[in-house]
């Protein structure tokens, strides 16, 4: 080793240190000056104005460093910026990210003025769930007093049976969002990114600023994600690529060909995860459950949930698979007793009752084809999904909408989801729910166009 040399360059370095010192405080007392300009009851938090900065400085950058690691450092600069503006007013000061999450509104439970209303909204089951798992969730009310299971040891086993996968590769949560939680908090760090669809889980944005990361958006094709846009919005700052599959809202999905080559060409420092919630309902021939990617690539995460054709959502319960090493990562971050014991019983029994998840199933697939010929009918654009739900888009014609119709709907007691929060001002979703919620729902649309000839 040549001390000589190692000793003067680091004094080179320790002059430019000083010299960017110099220019960050310099900027900072800017920064001050523009927070006393700036009416911070509307936020500190340009995001429009950050992105330009960006866009900027990743132009103009010929550099050593990643693209990435120039989005990161910058980023820490605006976030330290906007604590500047902050101080001088004694601001509760959350970390980075935190101001910006979109809080999750879900669909609407309640009508004001209405009882009993049809409730498709959320993607519930319409017939509750297995007596069986009901049964198991009322036995544990004696044990209300004890901890339940540590790792909820015996589902990991009933999920490992049920499945014919390698129970150590199981990771149990509250809900699958609880999983896809520990894996951005597991992968991510202020300033890295996560990419999904532009029109993805609503989740999947507030869970990335959960991380301090940053969302970006990969366009779609007809409502259905592009594995180029994807591939096209990797850099070194990515961390997670979230892919719902069938996606919500819009039923859509990757058939297992197409995931395949997806993932080969993703980089294997970046966690791809599959989120299958809806995989029950997914007929397609060319669907896949996705467990066989796991076995092929080491950065998969597949993640299932109780809450949609095991009719559970109630109790919050989901789990995810991946190698060992992924698993025993997000392990780490998963609090001790997580699972309750009611869910941990339901959801064992809930397994083992084939004939009622049959039964959902069957009906599902009954009803769909018929509820989007008859949306279609009225002159909707209803697309077939693989999912409980139908997207529809609602064409603009003769002063109709679909926020007209969501109003229209919620007025005679149905809630479905309006999309707006999903950027889909124009489209609406529908749980499939009964074939007499479906009927009442589809002659309240026609009353509304009837009326509007």
């Amino acid at each position: 080793m040549n001390e000589k040399k190692l000793k003067s360059l680091r004094k080179e370095i320790d002059l430019i240190d000083k010299k960017l010192l110099k220019v960050i405080i310099k900027r900072s007392s800017i920064v001050k000056k523009i927070g006393q300009l700036k009416d911070l009851s509307k936020g500190v938090v340009d995001k429009k104005r950050e992105n330009e900065v960006l866009n900027r400085l990743i132009k103009f950058h010929k550099g050593e460093y990643s693209k990435g690691s120039i989005i990161r450092l910058w980023r820490e600069i605006f976030y330290s910026s906007a604590q500047l503006q902050l101080k001088k007013q004694n601001a509760l000061i959350p970390k980075r990210g935190v101001e910006s999450i979109k809080v999750y509104k879900g669909g609407t439970a309640k009508i004001a003025g209405k009882e009993n209303i049809i409730k498709l909204s959320s993607n519930e089951s319409p017939f509750g769930p297995s007596k069986k798992a009901i049964e198991a969730y009322t036995r544990t009310a004696t044990m209300l007093s004890r901890y339940p299971e540590l790792t909820a040891d015996s589902l990991e086993l009933s999920i490992s049976k049920k499945f014919k996968i390698n129970k150590d590769q199981i990771i149990c949560g509250t809900g699958s969002d609880e999983v896809l939680i520990f894996t951005a908090l597991a992968f991510c760090s202020p300033g890295d990114e996560i990419i999904h669809a532009i029109h993805g889980f609503e989740m999947y944005p507030i869970i990335t600023k959960y991380a301090g990361a940053e969302s970006v958006l990969a366009s779609e094709e007809d409502f259905k994600i592009s594995i180029k846009s994807i591939l096209e919005n990797i850099r070194s700052s990515t961390k997670i690529i979230f892919i719902a599959n069938p996606n919500n809202p819009t039923g859509t999905y990757l058939n297992k060909k197409e995931l395949f080559s997806l993932i080969k060409k993703v980089p294997k420092n970046i966690v791809v995860v599959i989120d299958t919630a809806y995989a029950e309902f997914a007929d397609a021939q060319d669907y896949d459950y996705g467990f066989n990617l796991v076995d092929n690539f080491e950065n998969v995460l597949i993640t299932r949930t109780f809450s949609k054709a095991y009719s559970l959502a109630g109790i919050r319960l989901g789990w995810g698979y991946g190698s060992k090493k992924l698993i025993n990562i997000l392990k780490r971050l998963r609090p001790p007793f997580n699972i309750t014991p009611g869910a941990i019983a339901a959801g064992i029994e809930a397994l083992k009752d084939k004939e009622h998840l049959q039964n959902v199933i069957v009906h599902n697939k009954k009803v769909k084809g018929w509820f989007i010929s008859e949306l279609n009918n009225i002159g909707l654009k209803a697309y077939d999904t693989q999912t409980n739900f139908v997207f529809v888009i609602v064409p603009e014609k003769n002063n109709l909408n679909a926020l007209k119709v969501n109003e229209f709907l919620l007025s005679n007691g149905i809630a479905v989801r309006y999309l707006e929060s999903y950027g889909l001002k124009n489209a609406i979703r529908i749980t499939l729910g009964t074939k007499e919620e479906l009927n009442k729902t589809l002659s309240t649309i026609k009353k509304l166009y009837k009326k509007n000839d």
